[in-house]
């Protein structure tokens, strides 16, 4: 180090070892007497003289002074400079070199006393790599990182110096990356084997199929019509409110239903299950298979209900439950789509297997096929209702697999806070422009996934707005707030009838002003949408035929999808022996935490999550055991300890 950074780094020290601020301003006049009176300068490295040879540096040091100060004065300066060499000595152990890999190494390379091509001779790195890598444009990659222990030892520099200022996963790219194509959920496993054995499957939309789903929609977004209820009756949004890819299945009268993805997912899936060769499907002409009215076929829905049984190891698991359930309510009596259009009847083959002969021709379709519908509906929820109960509804996948290795920790939330601290200091060389600006954005959103975890529907149509319109205000120098009206949530109708307004954390505040700073203005297109998170590049985008004839076009920030995506590369990428997890993960990491410090506080969670107090029960339910053993495990120490000290005052 130089005689500037020994007097930067030392007052630093001195002042950490809780000196008086005007003891180490006396030191910092007695260093610079000593630099003076070698005739240095403060740019030179400190060598040989606080060294080896400080003993007769030191004496020509205070014959120097003898001729200029006086005795009490020459004394105390002594003294100071006896304490500055311990102080040199100390800060030899410890890394003062600059944080950023570039600077270090530059600072290395300048300070060395040997030459550049000497370096670059006994470390086996070529002139041009030590240039590259020290002007900050570029950093070792691959087998270079395995080469720098020997350009530490030729700086004589301490282990690690150098390979500690690379990001962790330019540190470790390969053998992470190896690892982390190793680790993979047995879910991922199942979904390969399936789609492996059927392939994509889905019905896609028809002439016919497209203008049902319209009816469909219509009606269930109709909030005026006969029988029309909280409950089912759909809520549509303003595309540009929207953080999904918007499908066919969601638009209606130029707006988006979320909930029409939801359901085709399901119907979609069926129905491409009809026209699926035997043995695994129905072997159905595509021609036939495009009609809602087989929702009304008891025999049909239950054997595909089999075959997805089957399909997933013999479990009857949620996805299953739901889709008999939806099944269930479209031939509700009075409000079913399939009950309440008759007309449904003449798309479907074999007519004689719905016919009733207690009732006549003509005017009697109705009442044949609503009659068949309810007759239906009882044979499909006789069979859900006995699945249930003797199979019982099971998980098709375990969600705590991804995140089990932050789950194993006693404190959840502090293995997420040590990820994006690491994440922190990752960060890649300002001179790769969109990699630096990602890496910002990559902070702040976890950050605020971690102090306000929403889900990522929240935060993908998130806006901010100089004018303080958008969803992210600033409301004073380092104080921000996040705000969302009941309508934003997906569950208005229960926890989030209320507005969402709070404050950020002020450990996120400087990171949001960076951001908007340093990173937003350089993302895709930050001057066309006002959303707060974007992409840090371009990706295939295809045009949508049917927005476009629809008069209607996509918002042009970062999909949920994309930040899902981000994040499970993020994850897997800095935190070990994990496949990497989405944004949902943070909010059962959080929820799971806040409860095992506060057995049975659930009506916090509920808050913390913006969610029900009845949802949260059911998906954090299990921690009730865990959490009275906890109490019980606690009370055996409490009694232990009490009968130890009975025992020692007897």
């Amino acid at each position: 180090m130089t005689y500037a950074q020994l007097l930067h780094h030392g007052c630093a020290y001195l002042e950490s070892e809780g000196m008086a601020k005007q003891q180490v301003k006396n030191l910092a006049s007695a260093l610079r007497l000593w630099v003076d009176s070698h005739g240095y300068s403060m740019a030179k490295v400190v060598a040989e003289e606080f060294g080896a040879s400080f003993d007769a540096f030191f004496t020509r040091f205070c014959d120097v002074i003898a001729e200029r100060l006086a005795i009490r004065t020459q004394k105390d300066r002594q003294e100071q400079l006896l304490r500055w060499r311990r102080v040199a000595d100390a800060l030899r152990h410890k890394d003062t070199l600059p944080a950023a890999f570039s600077d270090a190494l530059l600072q290395c390379l300048r300070q060395s006393p040997l030459t550049l091509r000497q370096i670059a001779r006994e470390s086996g790195i070529g002139v041009h790599s030590l240039q590259y890598w020290s002007s900050g444009r570029g950093q070792p990659r691959g087998e270079a990182v395995n080469q720098l222990p020997k350009l530490e030892a030729v700086l004589e520099l301490p282990k690690a110096t150098l390979i500690s200022r690379l990001p962790l996963a330019r540190r470790t790219r390969y053998a992470r990356g190896v690892e982390k194509n190793d680790i993979t959920t047995s879910f991922t496993k199942v979904r390969r084997a399936q789609m492996a054995r059927v392939g994509h499957y889905a019905m896609t939309f028809t002439p016919r199929l497209t203008q049902q789903w319209t009816d469909l929609l219509r009606l269930k977004t109709d909030r005026m019509r006969d029988e029309a209820r909280g409950r089912n009756t759909w809520r549509v949004k303003p595309i540009e409110r929207v953080g999904m890819p918007v499908t066919p299945a969601m638009v209606i009268n130029g707006r988006v239903c979320p909930t029409g993805a939801v359901h085709w997912a399901n119907f979609s899936s069926y129905l491409g299950w009809l026209k699926l060769p035997a043995p695994e499907g129905h072997s159905m002409d595509a021609s036939e298979a495009d009609t809602l009215a087989w929702l009304a076929d008891p025999d049909l829905v239950v054997s595909y209900a089999h075959w997805r049984i089957n399909f997933s190891d013999m479990k009857f698991h949620n996805g299953v439950n739901v889709f008999l359930q939806l099944v269930e309510s479209y031939l509700r009596p009075k409000t079913g789509f399939v009950w309440l259009r008759h007309d449904l009847l003449k798309t479907v083959p074999g007519l004689e297997l719905l016919s009733d002969d207690s009732v006549g021709d003509g005017a009697s379709d109705r009442s044949r096929w609503q009659r068949h519908c309810e007759m239906a509906r009882r044979k499909i929820r006789a069979f859900r209702e006995r699945a249930e109960d003797t199979m019982g509804v099971r998980l098709s996948r375990d969600p705590t697999e991804r995140i089990a290795v932050i789950l194993q920790d006693e404190f959840p939330l502090k293995r997420l806070v040590a990820f994006v601290e690491t994440l922190e200091r990752s960060a890649p060389p300002p001179a790769h422009h969109r990699d630096y600006c990602a890496w910002i954005r990559d902070v702040l959103m976890c950050r605020l996934f971690i102090s306000n975890p929403l889900r990522v529907s929240q935060y993908a149509v998130m806006t901010f707005r100089a004018d303080g319109r958008g969803n992210l205000l600033r409301v004073g120098p380092g104080q921000y707030r996040i705000k969302f009206d009941a309508a934003d949530f997906k569950n208005e109708k229960g926890a989030a009838h209320m507005p969402y307004d709070v404050a950020v954390d002020p450990l996120v505040a400087p990171w949001i002003d960076r951001y908007l700073a340093e990173a937003r203005p350089y993302l895709v297109d930050a001057d066309e949408t006002d959303r707060l998170l974007l992409a840090a590049a371009v990706g295939p985008r295809k045009a949508k035929s049917f927005l476009e004839r629809l008069g209607m076009q996509e918002n042009k920030g970062w999909s949920a999808g994309g930040m899902l995506h981000r994040l499970k590369v993020l994850t897997s990428t800095y935190i070990e022996s994990c496949p990497g997890f989405g944004p949902h993960a943070f909010r059962h990491v959080i929820a799971t935490d806040h409860l095992r410090r506060n057995p049975g506080d659930y009506l916090n969670v509920a808050t913390l999550l913006h969610d029900k107090l009845e949802t949260v029960l059911k998906s954090y339910g299990h921690l009730r055991v865990a959490d009275g053993l906890r109490v019980l495990s606690s009370g055996i120490r409490e009694a232990t300890s009490q009968l130890a000290a009975e025992r020692k005052a007897a």
